[in-house]
């Protein structure tokens, strides 16, 4: 199957063209455009690929291939790299690996396809193969070569930003008869059949609170050394006034890695975020950069180019900063805080049951509270999931965990990762993989909140960054600023009265 490059150059003149970084395994080879690569990776499959989505193959001691697609670091300082374990593996024992690898990546191999901790590289299949199950990280792709033979029914639902459960509810997706892989499910090509995976290694509640921060710190910091070694190009790093991405400076400053901190600047950026971030970077050592909306971008041609390359799975809203063209100019990779969302309570769920007497009513008292018809696609998604972790629980994860980490990041954030494939710089969630989730969620709810973990780290790496305020209100920093607007008038005044008089 071969479809033709788009016969205008705008596409690749601004670095910005559909299906970047996105792969798809077929019984063919497919050439998306004219320089996409393919691989055959068995006797009936073909994997077909992006050049700039990276991939690297290896033989297990079986004998069987493993190809591993995007970006996985290994989080343990004292185990080889996820390419080098494979190769030292057995098969049966490759899964045993990869819940220690960070990043954001798919791995096939054995007629197999196994993602990331929370899905952030998402796949997507289809439902009722005639003879091969196709599986792709782009639901706009899928649906190319599946409506070639047979004609697919789009979901009428709209996505609205910060309202309502704002992503296509796994494991379905925006269409019927293509489903959207969990976290916790594997997908054999050959068969269609999925089956179930943990979700992370063993949770252990009985750890202390300061062994499992300091296994963090390890983790992460291996993770960043890791990244260091093998990127060739400069370390972003997305900066808020927040803690999520300020532990990330902190470990990083701990860790002597070179980082280049950046905030983009938009309308609906907190004043804290504009103040906080520059001066957060600056105890640390590193320049701050402030990115602004690129002059002249034309917005029509990127919301074209959101549609072609998302399915329509991202809201606009959730899409603003790639169709202000914020992050163009940005080249390298770049990190952040998110992740931490897997670890905090919903306040919206304090009444909800913990455990599971019925799927159904869950899932209407989940589409109540975010706003969704109880006969809306969304609920009979979230009812799908309750059904499928009803049946394969996680000892340690009641399903409130797991909501986040399963229809959350796997279903919202995996979705606008997706969407930022269209630019060049790379994005890669640094706190993404099943050993450091296990890590966290082995320690007690009450230990959970409020960020204290967040803090405890920042306070054992770089406890100076504690000194600055978090998420300072709004209204403090404009008290703040005109209090200063009015010392400096004064002074002024002063100053001039003075100068008269000196005369």
């Amino acid at each position: 199957m071969y479809f033709r490059t788009p016969e205008s150059s705008e596409y690749f003149q601004s670095m910005l063209y559909p299906h970047r970084r996105q792969f798809i395994i077929g019984p063919n080879p497919l050439k998306v455009f004219d320089n996409w690569c393919t691989h055959q990776i068995n006797s009936s499959a073909w994997l077909s690929h992006c050049p700039s989505l990276p991939v690297n193959c290896v033989y297990d001691t079986d004998g069987i291939l493993w190809c591993l697609l995007g970006r996985a670091i290994q989080t343990q300082f004292d185990r080889p790299s996820p390419l080098k374990e494979i190769s030292q593996s057995r098969t049966v024992d490759v899964p045993n690996l990869y819940p220690y690898w960070a990043g954001r990546w798919v791995l096939t191999g054995n007629h197999q396809v196994h993602m990331d901790a929370s899905g952030l590289l998402g796949c997507f299949y289809n439902t009722s193969p005639a003879d091969f199950t196709w599986v792709s990280s782009s639901p706009s792709l899928l649906t190319r070569v599946l409506q070639v033979n047979q004609r697919l029914i789009a979901d009428t639902r709209r996505l609205q930003y910060r309202q309502g459960l704002n992503w296509f509810t796994l494991p379905r997706s925006r269409f019927a008869g293509i489903n959207r892989l969990l976290p916790s499910q594997i997908v054999d090509f050959s068969n269609g059949q999925v089956v179930s995976r943990p979700l992370m290694p063993a949770i252990n509640p009985n750890q202390s609170y300061e062994k499992t921060l300091l296994l963090i710190q390890q983790s992460l910091t291996t993770t960043l050394e890791g990244l260091v070694s093998e990127v060739d190009g400069r370390l972003w790093l997305g900066l808020s006034a927040g803690l999520d991405s300020r532990v990330i400076l902190a470990i990083a400053h701990a860790a002597k890695i070179n980082l280049n901190p950046f905030t983009r600047l938009m309308s609906r950026i907190s004043m804290a975020d504009r103040f906080l971030p520059p001066l957060l970077a600056r105890t640390c050592g590193y320049k701050h950069t402030f990115l602004r909306q690129k002059p002249g971008n034309s917005r029509q041609n990127r919301k074209l180019l959101l549609i072609e390359h998302s399915a329509e799975h991202v809201s606009s809203g959730d899409a603003e900063p790639f169709l202000n063209g914020i992050r163009d100019d940005l080249i390298g990779l770049s990190i952040g805080g998110h992740g931490w969302e897997v670890f905090r309570e919903f306040s919206e769920f304090a009444d909800f049951p913990t455990t599971l007497d019925d799927p159904k009513i869950v899932a209407k008292q989940i589409a109540i509270v975010h706003g969704e018809p109880e006969d809306s696609s969304a609920t009979a998604g979230i009812y799908d999931w309750l059904m499928w972790i009803y049946q394969y629980p996680q000892e340690g994860l009641d399903w409130q965990d797991r909501f986040c980490l399963e229809q959350g990041q796997a279903g919202w954030l995996s979705s606008k990762e997706q969407l930022y494939d269209m630019t060049p710089l790379e994005r890669f969630p640094i706190l993404n993989s099943a050993y450091n989730y296990s890590l966290v969620l082995s320690l007690s709810k009450e230990q959970r909140t409020g960020s204290k973990i967040q803090q405890d780290l920042i306070r054992q790496t770089y406890p100076k960054l504690l000194k600055y305020p978090i998420h300072l209100p709004d209204y403090y920093l404009r008290t703040l600023k005109t209090l200063i607007k009015n010392q400096l008038k004064s002074l002024l005044h002063l100053h001039g009265q003075t100068g008269e008089k000196n005369k």
